[in-house]
């Protein structure tokens, strides 16, 4: 699409630093404006972090912390505004890690997002597409959203109207679906229970011989590898966790079990089930969370392990690797290390975070330090579900984003709050080299978090 629009930019100080008559082109990838006798400039939709439109005019707030302003599009406003949505919100699906299978889309309807007060933050025209995990709105003037299967705690359906609530009190409200309205809620009905029931297959195949209420409970602590507490799971299965523990033996990793769970507050130890996202292509993985206590008192530290391991591979490729296969992670991924020390592929990390921060820690009682880990956990589940279970995200340096191989990463991290907290939250990572190292490497990391006082500063294999 091209237009004709006056333009403004401005710098980051407001300054207006140039202006005139432009011709402004869309494609798929970027926005392109062109001067006559002047310089083009060439903006990708991932270098828009916002885009503001009023009074027939638009402001795109750049990442260079520039604004572009456009006006005088006449009768081509709606059209260019609609589009420049369209083609940004078609990327943003991809750089925001949904890159999974459509179940349906096309859907055209009217959305009111409402907050946890019941105020409206967005409404307008969309498009809906449902997604193997989740529910996606395409707004046209707006950004997308995105709403995991299994943080839906409600859907109501009244007057041609389906309103989704999820479990942070905030709702989405559809209307004017016109003749799909039915086949639309059966579609979501359908999408949300494959999702259960693909959970509650997970448990299944561990604790083959529970009866489907226990599976039913347990899975609903799970949905779509949501990590819950040992202490929960075992209310409903004393079977869970023996069968847990050898699926740890068969992976080869006992001895890193064995350690974490050692220094580990037990009843607090967490893991979630996931299949893959190219189902039994890419196996089951299995997550634990291990909240470590301060050697010598019952005070839980500030610091998490993350282990993670694949009970199945059945890939031609694979089948020559070795068994610690760690999900979620790609070759390139396992073998990149802060210190650029060479290690063996497809032996995976244990990874490991902060709670809160190392001032906030110093000052909480040990009484609250319960409710932080609880926070923690609600977190790193909504950021690995919404990253869809990859790791670079997380553990990826500052300078390694700057490579353009990880733009999408770059342009995840700055629209999901719940991965840059996790960012934030990240204190290292030990490669499984051997066991003897790895164990040598985790001791290190461990006195480091205990004795920074920086929240910035990451453990690095240097650091001994």
């Amino acid at each position: 699409m091209e237009v004709t629009a006056n333009y403004k930019i401005f710098d980051d100080k407001s300054n207006l630093k140039d202006e005139g008559e432009s011709r402004v082109t869309l494609d798929e990838q970027y926005l392109t404006l062109t001067v006559m006798f002047g310089e083009p400039m060439l903006i990708a939709y991932t270098d828009i972090v916002e885009i503001s439109a009023y009074e027939y005019k638009v402001d795109l707030f750049l990442n260079s912390k520039e604004k572009l302003n456009l006006g005088g599009l006449g009768y081509q406003y709606e059209d260019f505004l609609f589009q420049l949505f369209k083609f940004r919100n078609e990327l943003m699906l991809k750089y925001l890690l949904m890159e999974e299978s459509v179940l349906q889309a096309g859907f055209e309807a009217q959305y009111a997002q409402f907050d946890k007060e019941g105020q409206t933050n967005q409404n307008g025209n969309c498009e809906i597409r449902l997604y193997d995990t989740a529910i996606a709105v395409l707004p046209q003037k707006d950004e997308p959203v995105r709403i995991p299967y299994c943080y839906i705690t409600n859907v109501k359906k009244q007057d041609y109207k389906l309103t989704i609530s999820d479990e942070s009190q905030e709702k989405i409200e559809f209307s004017q679906l016109g003749q799909n309205f039915d086949s639309f809620a059966k579609a979501l009905a359908d999408a949300i229970n494959k999702m259960i029931l693909r959970t509650q297959q997970n448990i299944k195949e561990l604790i083959p011989e529970a009866n489907p209420i226990t599976i039913n409970k347990i899975a609903a602590m799970m949905k779509d590898g949501r990590a819950a507490k040992r202490k929960e799971i075992e209310q409903q299965s004393t079977d869970f966790w023996p069968r847990l523990t050898k699926k740890i033996d068969e992976a080869d990793l006992t001895v890193e079990y064995e350690f974490l769970n050692s220094v580990a507050a037990k009843e607090q130890v967490c893991v979630g089930i996931k299949r893959g996202l190219m189902g039994d292509l890419t196996g089951t993985y299995i997550w634990m969370l291990f909240p470590l206590i301060t050697p010598g008192t019952n005070r839980l530290s500030n610091t998490i392990a993350l282990e993670a391991f694949n009970t199945q591979d059945k890939t031609e490729e694979n089948k020559e690797q070795p068994t610690k296969n760690t999900p979620f992670e790609t070759q390139d991924e396992i073998s990149q290390n802060s210190d650029n020390e060479p290690k063996p592929a497809a032996t995976g990390a244990t990874y490991f975070f902060k709670a809160t921060t190392r001032k906030e820690y110093a000052q909480t009682k040990d009484e609250d330090l319960t409710k932080e880990l609880d926070v923690f956990i609600n977190n790193i589940n909504r950021s690995m579900i919404e990253i869809n279970f990859r790791r670079e995200p997380i553990y990826l340096t500052e300078n390694q984003l700057e490579s353009t191989q990880y733009t999408q990463y770059r342009f995840a991290i700055s629209k999901i709050p719940s991965l840059k907290t996790l960012r934030n939250q990240f204190v290292g990572r030990v490669i499984h080299a051997s066991p003897e190292q790895w164990k040598k490497d985790v001791t290190s990391l461990l006195s480091f978090n205990s004795k920074s006082t920086d929240d910035n500063e990451k453990w690095s294999k240097g650091d001994q």
